[in-house]
């Protein structure tokens, strides 16, 4: 066997330390895109009435807690068709609209994307959304679920606000469904993991229940 000469020995050992530190770099990147942003600060666009994206940094967001008609959805009140889906990117569009919006990130959901509580100012957009009637309170297996936004989904309903003024409107969860979209998981829910939350004033005289279903609209 030959003996490798001291200045083989430099260049050998100079190329493996580079392949470690490239690999170890790499390694590094890979990780830092996959860690869970402390907060989420800034203007946002809105891709869909539950989604959000960062115009920073590109980070989207789904909104945790809640879910809102595909953009595709009609429904029908009083004999007229409305776009569900529509108005509810529309009214997350002009809550968000020339305003620095506040998230805090909980985890990824099952496809990468960051589930977090958004807020603009005090404004909690899950909790006005469904308390007006534009969407629903919703959460998936194994993603945190807030109990209040049921109370506020049921007084909501009572009032025929928004998407239960609609007669026949199936939740965006069945739509996807019946269009052969890859259904999501079915709804449950959970403790809230971080507390209290700003929320609109509750329903009179009502206090918090679970649900495991939802009746069919």
């Amino acid at each position: 066997m030959k003996r490798l000469f001291p200045t083989a020995l430099l260049i050998i050992s100079t190329a493996l330390l580079a392949s470690a530190q490239i690999s170890m770099s790499d390694s590094a990147k890979s990780t830092m895109t996959k860690r869970l942003p402390y907060q989420l600060f800034g203007r946002v666009r809105v891709i869909d009435g539950r989604t959000l994206e960062f115009l920073k940094d590109e980070t989207v967001v789904r909104i945790a807690g809640y879910e809102a008609s595909e953009l595709g959805q009609v429904a029908q009140t009083d004999d007229f068709d409305w776009p569900v889906g529509q108005v509810a990117r529309a009214w997350m569009i002009l809550r968000t609209l020339r305003q620095d919006v506040n998230c805090a990130p909980l985890q990824f959901d099952a496809n990468g994307i960051v589930l977090a509580h958004c807020f603009v100012g005090d404004t909690n957009l899950a909790a006005s959304a469904i308390s007006e009637g534009i969407g629903y309170a919703f959460n998936y297996p194994d993603e945190p679920g807030v109990p209040a936004y049921f109370d506020l989904e049921r007084r909501a309903r009572g009032l025929g606000f928004g998407v239960w003024s609609a007669t026949g409107l199936a939740p965006p969860w069945q739509y996807r469904q019946s269009i052969s979209v890859e259904p999501r998981n079915q709804r449950k829910t959970v403790d809230d993991p971080i507390g209290s939350l700003p929320l609109p004033p509750p329903a009179d005289g009502g206090g918090m229940q679970r649900r495991t279903e939802r009746s069919p609209t």
